[in-house]
């Protein structure tokens, strides 16, 4: 089926899907990554505002030393991904090392595992410490030692000074991850008797007050108030993520029929998604849900075949230099929607300008769900079953006060949707919100979202049958 899928294809298609990423990629400054895959948007300097913003945050009453762990090496063979706090501070792609601040003498000291022949051999080029300063902009970068015997004696020498050690507790982000679903885990984890277990940022916390005797306090709130208004740099990397998923959102509309399986759907916008720029496998797992399907939220078996008018959800985004897009979109198998499915889809596509509106500084994520439910509600279609927004980032679902006022900079979704079991319809529009000095940017508008864009494209894949 694969085959038959990617024959259809013709070149027109393959501009039309493509295009959009192109101009946008040529239109940033070339500063190439190493690995080809687009811009390399965040240096030394970088990280080193965004350490100097976490020390603003201290004063000299409660001197003491903050830790930050990079993630340990996986278990698996699945690709690493580095924490998104500790790359955030650092720039830090390899496991396993420690960053260590001192937040009354804004001293900074990174701790990175040997670099041996052997490791090196099995996992590809690691960082040493003169490739750490380069990468981090900080000058005592040390290694760590076996069995972190060097980061050991240097927190023993620290305790000397100061008693409290401020960590993460908060169970820690890599790909594919978000604190939502990271917390719920962790909660059902503590509550089954035959487990019990505790997360690694809190065996840390303990491991700090046995080993070294320090009051440990948790910067958490700290370290997320930091991540949710974006720099120029992150919303360059967010809306390049934007571009890479309208790429795959647009090559499929106008391509995929009845017939075509929906992973097969999915491994196509994946392709599309990494020829764009984008990083692995994408931000999160692909939801491509047909007919009855899209009215699981988060169904990803993606298993079943495409029929003959039926609607298609698919809720999938790419990542690119570590943020992610978060993009739904809903379409018709056929030609054209049909009557019905045109009432639900265009319901949905008001509730979203409406919620477009309340899209400004001082508004809420509530206030803007709040909109949207109430022409859902008007449309006689009752209760949605989710709110339309959460905060994005580095995470799918980032960091975040649900309840903060909107302020420049900060990231979010719109994602009104409507879900008929009976019917076996469901649909959901998503799309990444900017919020700026006077209202709003949609940076995911370059991917196709009216009844009229969608069918066109549609046209273009029965045209290529």
């Amino acid at each position: 089926m694969l085959l038959h899928c990617s024959a259809r294809l013709k070149s027109k298609t393959m501009i039309n899907a493509i295009t959009i990423a192109a101009l946008a990629l040529s239109a940033l400054p070339q500063q190439h990554s190493e690995d080809g895959r687009g811009q390399d948007l965040f240096d030394a300097k970088w990280h080193a505002e965004r350490r100097s913003q976490l020390f603003d945050h201290f004063d000299d009453k409660d001197p003491g030393v903050i830790i930050l762990r990079g993630k340990g090496a996986n278990p698996d063979y699945r690709e690493f991904r580095q924490d998104n706090n500790f790359w955030y501070f650092t720039g830090i792609t390899t496991p396993n090392a420690i960053l260590v601040m001192i937040t009354d003498t804004r001293k900074e000291y990174l701790f990175v595992p040997a670099v041996s022949d052997g490791a090196e051999r099995w996992q590809g080029d690691l960082v040493d410490p003169d490739e750490a300063r380069e990468i981090t902009g900080i000058k005592n970068c040390l290694v760590l030692g076996a069995n972190s015997a060097d980061f050991g004696l240097a927190l023993g020498d620290l305790r000397k000074k100061y008693e409290i050690a401020y960590i993460q507790r908060q169970p820690a982000e890599n790909w594919m991850m978000s604190r939502d679903n990271l917390q719920s885990a962790v909660r059902e984890m503590m509550a089954n008797p035959y487990d019990k277990g505790q997360h690694r940022e809190a065996r840390f916390a303990n491991k700090l007050k046995e080993l070294h005797d320090f009051e440990v306090k948790d910067i958490s709130v700290t370290l997320d108030a930091l991540r949710v208004v974006k720099t120029s740099e992150e919303l360059e990397a967010m809306r390049m993520a934007c571009v890479a998923s309208g790429a795959g959102h647009t090559a499929v509309m106008s391509s995929s029929m009845p017939g075509d399986y929906e992973w097969q759907i999915a491994s196509r916008m994946m392709y599309e998604f990494q020829m764009a720029g984008g990083m692995g496998q994408g931000g999160y797992a692909a939801i491509v849900a047909s007919e009855l399907n899209a009215c699981t939220l988060h169904y990803n078996e993606n298993s079943r075949a495409l029929d003959d008018n039926e609607v298609i959800m698919i809720d999938y985004g790419a990542e690119y230099n570590h943020y992610v897009a978060d993009i739904s979109r809903t379409w018709p198998t056929g030609k054209k929607f049909t009557k019905r499915q045109r009432e639900v889809y265009q319901a949905v596509y008001d509730a979203q300008e409406a919620a477009f509106k309340l899209c400004k500084p001082g508004s809420t994520l509530r206030a803007v769900s709040n909109a949207a439910q109430k022409v859902i509600a008007e449309r006689g279609f009752g209760n949605m079953w989710h709110g339309t927004s959460h905060w994005l980032g580095m995470a799918t679902h980032d960091v975040g006060r649900f309840l903060a006022k909107l302020e420049p900079g900060m990231v979010f979704t719109v994602e009104p949707g409507i879900y008929l079991p009976d019917e076996k319809i469901g649909v959901r529009i998503e799309d990444v919100v900017v919020i700026t000095e006077d209202g709003y940017e949609l940076i995911s508008s370059m991917i196709p979202r009216s009844i009229n864009e969608i069918e066109a494209l549609r046209a273009q894949a029965y045209s290529a049958k």
